[in-house]
């Protein structure tokens, strides 16, 4: 039997992580709350290292803190271009449980004439710029947020998002 070596790609593996680690920049975001509690803050890294002047990328919801109190309802993420305007690109997560943390979603291009959380929809390339992201915790058929937190992504390049579960919990 005929053993392969597998560290030449371990090797290159190992530089690319390096060198993206070496070239991830973390930016906080803080986005402001209401009355009821602190502000949500988000965690926007760059996934890959970028070129000098960036370009088009996709965004990444990778996590959330906790969300409590919201079993059985659905959060809701958009994307709205920075200078306003509708929602471009979405992603649709059920909540299953108490303590629930969302998992690692892409946002996908959001169709005019389809309900939100369809299926089918392409991953979204979001041309560079600032986008808002509005995460809302709905029960449907509610057409209304029950809670709501708001940031502002700049994309240069693919990005990841943290969404704050604990401004979205009850």
């Amino acid at each position: 039997m005929r053993r392969t070596s597998h560290s030449g790609w371990l090797r290159t593996g190992s530089c690319c992580l390096a060198a993206s680690m070496a070239a991830l920049v973390t930016l906080v975001v803080a986005c402001g709350g209401d009355n009821d509690g602190p502000a949500a803050t988000s965690v926007v890294t760059p996934t890959a290292p970028q070129a000098p002047g960036g370009g088009p990328g996709t965004i990444t919801v990778i996590s959330s803190s906790p969300l409590n109190g919201q079993n059985g309802r659905l959060i809701l993420i958009t994307a709205s271009p920075g200078a306003g305007g509708p929602p471009v690109a979405e992603a649709c997560v059920q909540i299953r449980s108490d303590g629930f943390t969302v998992p690692a979603t892409t946002m996908t291009d959001k169709k005019a004439d389809q309900a939100p959380c369809g299926s089918g929809a392409a991953k979204t390339t979001f041309p560079e710029g600032t986008y808002t992201i509005t995460a809302g915790v709905y029960a449907p058929p509610a057409q209304a947020a029950e809670k709501e937190v708001k940031l502002d992504v700049k994309v240069a390049g693919n990005v990841t998002v943290q969404i704050d579960g604990k401004a979205l919990s009850r």
